[in-house]
């Protein structure tokens, strides 16, 4: 999503250029497959094309009750993938119909894409966000790299943000407070309890210490909603294994979205 931005904001001919991503991205962004066919073959071709409708369902069902309404709000065309936001959908659903107490909190926020619909879905609770605003720790991200968890690109990624540009597209923004900086040091003191978290910080001491701060805030019945678990980002699964051998089993159920979410559920 982020090359095709890029392309763009400099002007550039998009019909030049050949998308090819995971099926469950909700919209396809080639623009001529004559291209496509010439360069990669007709098999290939007709592959992409129908990646993006192989697992989702018209776009008029794609979210209903209690996120219909987060359409008038999302800046980037809905573009999350079906997967994960059905999973969502279902969890609050859940959330909000067993009347499970706790604030929402998200740590990993970029753009607040994903922020967005916490927001809407939860207007009369306080959503924190959690995040530099400015990218990885350079240093952590090298340590990533040293240990296979991540590649040089990583490194760099995510750092074209800021708060304002997140604010800007909050539909309740006066229930959000923003914690920048680096976890756990923003954290400040914080003590509050949970209903759901979103832990997308791709990094295996950052997802360690997220999961150490918030699964004992978690109320019984709560949900951590982790990205990144089955994907190339290695140091996720092992920060949640690292997590299990010292906390006890918890219960995982990985879901097929489009970077192998994992969704752990509280039960005391």
């Amino acid at each position: 999503m982020e090359v095709h931005e890029q392309v763009q904001e400099l002007g550039l001919d998009e019909s030049k250029f050949i998308y090819y991503y995971l099926n469950t991205i909700r919209q396809d962004m080639n623009k001529d497959y004559r291209l496509v066919a010439d360069i990669l073959g007709e098999e290939t071709a007709e592959k992409i094309r129908h990646r993006t409708t192989e697992i989702r369902l018209p776009d008029d069902y794609i979210l209903q009750r209690p996120l219909e309404g987060v359409r008038k709000w999302s800046n980037d065309k809905f573009r999350f993938d079906f997967v994960r936001m059905k999973t969502l959908e279902f969890i609050v659903t859940e959330i909000i119909e067993r009347s499970i107490t706790g604030n929402i909190a998200e740590l990993g926020v970029f753009r607040g894409e994903f922020a967005q619909y916490l927001n809407y879905a939860f207007p009369d609770r306080k959503l924190y966000l959690f995040d530099t605003f400015e990218g990885f720790r350079e240093e952590e991200a090298k340590e990533e790299q040293a240990a296979g968890n991540i590649g040089e690109s990583e490194t760099y990624a995510y750092a074209n943000t800021n708060i304002e540009r997140v604010m800007g597209i909050m539909p309740f923004s006066d229930r959000i407070e923003v914690k920048q900086g680096l976890f756990p040091e923003s954290l400040d003191g914080l003590e509050d309890e949970f209903a759901f978290v979103s832990l997308d910080v791709d990094f295996e001491q950052s997802i360690y210490d997220g999961l150490c701060y918030f699964y004992p805030r978690l109320n019984n019945g709560g949900y951590i909603m982790l990205h990144d678990y089955n994907s190339y980002l290695h140091g996720v699964k092992k920060a949640v294994d690292r997590f299990e051998k010292e906390q006890g089993r918890i219960v995982r159920v990985p879901i097929p979205d489009a970077a192998g979410s994992l969704i752990i559920e509280k039960i005391n």
